[in-house]
């Protein structure tokens, strides 16, 4: 069994000298100590009010932190985080890195994750982790500390019984069984800084060991692509259980001694406008934002209320799978005037098992785009190729070329033969920030992995002229009688649908055993008050745009009251457990295609 983070020469690509984990944690301490009187790190609270840190308070305070609740764990230990967007979540992250142990922030619940799905998860991470000790609210010690397998330690947070409220919410292991932990303990010559988790949307999040050769080789060329200097400045309101909120919004401003603030992603919710304010403020030059954020945002335009001056960012960076061309039009559109030019909206290919980014768009350029009737796949056939569909998207958006000594290539599923420029299919990469694999109860698990060094990263995309475009989730492609429906082409067009929730939709395949093929199923949630009317009319009009988008007639739509649908704790919509859960509940409750069928054909 291969250790994590120890580079195998013939299997990862080598790209120079490596560092090893005391030689980052002296470099990042003199990095910080540097910056004496410059404030590095504003985490604002619960009130609004951004609490500034030099970076030699960073030190001071993160050291203080972490030697008061480590206790008796062993330096190089896996310690826990269990704690809501607060100043000592921040700090112990850090504290603990630069002490030696090994730091793994849990997701804390927010008011629209699923409890069951959350809870589920959570008691996955508290099994399977190799931990030492969980550091979280006092309250939820005395609720956890009968549970776990080793000590839970209380850490003062402001506002605490806020958050309690609303972790009880959504967790309930008062009455629970203890848990007993076989979970492999990380090796001492690991290398590891800390643990990040992947976005969790097809099951479980699996952790990921980040080193320090990994996390220096991405946060270096990282900042080569984008030109970050210490005169950058992020402002953001992704969560640290997120690799994009982690790595691109903290470690590579800390590691380039540049400022960053970070606010509560239910205050944005609660108040869009408020990026835009920190913004303003602190002269930010760069956000990394999901897709939908862009949309949201696009959507609030009247409720932001006044203009901003946005004119000192640099990028906007989408980064999701896939980038969509619609919300990062409108987003332009709507805040031109503010000074957001089209060009500084940009994009990236990332995932934590890379430890973030692969690709970047380059910076001062419009984001690269490519018809979709241009794209030929290696299964098209003459009557799909010639189909004309308004999918509210004409054009797949690029997310970038590969940042320096990271490597793609294309291989068609099944043969693994490579695909020529413009034919999709899976994508696979060989990095110097590449994991080696998933730590969990067993140890390091390497299935992904090709005999030379390759990971199939499971998503469907192309290469033209170097720029990657990603279509989506390869495994989630619903074949209709041959014909490759795209999940995602389906939740874009339904999305347009008055009366939908925006981003809360869900398409996946069920198998049609009369036809032997596969069906589509659409799940939307209905905004606002849930009445049989409106859900009624909904469906209807959701079944008649897929029909004239897609050119399928979707087997069954079912229209659901907000926050039905389930989301990853890292709050990605859960494609997998939303159809287990439709599949439980909805799917012999909701009527089948010829009335849905006949019911669109009344209404013409």
């Amino acid at each position: 069994m291969m250790n994590p983070g120890m580079q195998d020469a013939s299997t990862q690509k080598e790209t120079g000298a490596q560092m090893d984990a005391a030689s980052f944690r002296k470099q990042l301490e003199e990095h910080l100590s540097q910056s004496s009187e410059r404030v590095l790190l504003r985490i604002v609270d619960a009130q609004g009010h951004p609490e500034e840190l030099t970076g030699t308070q960073i030190v001071e305070r993160s050291y203080a932190l972490a030697e008061a609740h480590v206790g008796s764990a062993v330096p190089g230990s896996v310690v826990l985080l269990l704690l809501p967007h607060s100043v000592e979540l921040f700090l112990l992250h850090i504290g603990l890195v630069l002490t030696g142990y090994v730091p793994a922030i849990l997701a804390w619940p927010t008011s629209r994750v699923d409890a069951e799905k959350y809870q589920r998860n959570l008691l996955h991470q508290l099994r399977n982790l190799p931990a030492e000790r969980l550091i979280t609210i006092a309250a939820l010690t005395k609720n956890l500390s009968h549970t776990l397998p080793y000590p839970a330690v209380a850490c003062v947070v402001a506002g605490a019984a806020r958050w309690e409220e609303i972790f009880t919410n959504k967790v309930n292991l008062e009455n629970g069984e203890r848990l007993v932990s076989d979970a492999v303990p990380l090796p001492a010559e690991s290398g590891a800084l800390f643990l990040q988790f992947s976005g969790g949307t097809t099951g479980a999040q699996k952790a990921v060991v980040i080193t320090a050769a990994i996390l220096s080789a991405q946060l270096e060329r990282l900042a080569e692509t984008l030109e970050f200097t210490e005169k950058d400045s992020v402002v953001s309101w992704l969560p640290m259980y997120h690799d994009m909120g982690l790595i691109a919004c903290l470690w590579l401003p800390l590691w380039r001694s540049a400022q960053s603030l970070h606010f509560a992603a239910s205050d944005w919710l609660l108040n869009p406008g408020v990026l835009f304010d920190y913004i303003e403020r602190y002269c930010g030059t760069f956000t990394w934002l999901p897709n939908f954020a862009f949309s949201y945002l696009a959507a609030q335009h009247e409720r932001v209320g006044q203009p901003r001056a946005l004119g000192s960012m640099r990028a906007w960076i989408n980064c999701s799978e896939p980038v969509r061309n619609r919300s990062m039009q409108d987003f332009a559109e709507r805040y031109g005037t503010w000074g957001v030019p089209r060009h500084a909206l940009q994009a990236c290919y990332a995932m934590a098992e890379n430890v973030f980014a692969v690709t970047q768009t380059r910076l001062g350029e419009n984001a690269p785009v490519y018809s979709r009737s241009a794209l030929r796949g290696p299964d098209a056939d003459e009557a799909s190729a010639e189909r004309q569909f308004d999918l509210g998207d004409e054009v797949y958006v690029g997310s970038g070329r590969p940042l320096r000594d990271m490597e793609i290539r294309i291989l068609a599923p099944g043969s693994g033969e490579p695909c020529a420029e413009r034919i999709p299919g899976e994508i696979h990469l060989r990095t110097p920030s590449l994991f080696q694999g998933y730590w969990g109860s067993g140890g390091l698990r390497t299935s992904s992995f090709s005999s030379d060094g390759w990971y199939n990263t499971g998503d469907y995309g192309f290469l033209d002229g170097g720029e990657l475009f990603v279509i989506g989730r390869y495994k989630d492609v619903i074949i209709v009688a041959g014909q490759n429906v795209f999940p995602e082409d389906v939740e874009l067009a339904v999305n347009t649908v008055d009366g939908i929730y925006p981003g809360r939709v869900v398409a996946f395949g069920v198998v049609n055993e009369q036809q032997q093929t596969e069906s589509v199923i659409v799940i939307a949630e209905l905004r606002g008050e849930f009445d049989p009317i409106r859900k009624r009319s909904t469906e209807r009009a959701i079944y008649q745009t897929v029909l004239t988008s897609i050119g399928i007639a979707p087997r069954q739509v079912a229209v659901v009251p907000e926050r039905w649908i389930v989301k990853s704790t890292a709050g990605k919509i859960s494609r997998t457990e939303t159809r287990a859960r439709f599949m439980a509940e909805l799917f012999k409750q909701v009527s089948s295609s010829p009335a849905q069928r006949s019911a669109v054909l009344q209404e013409k």
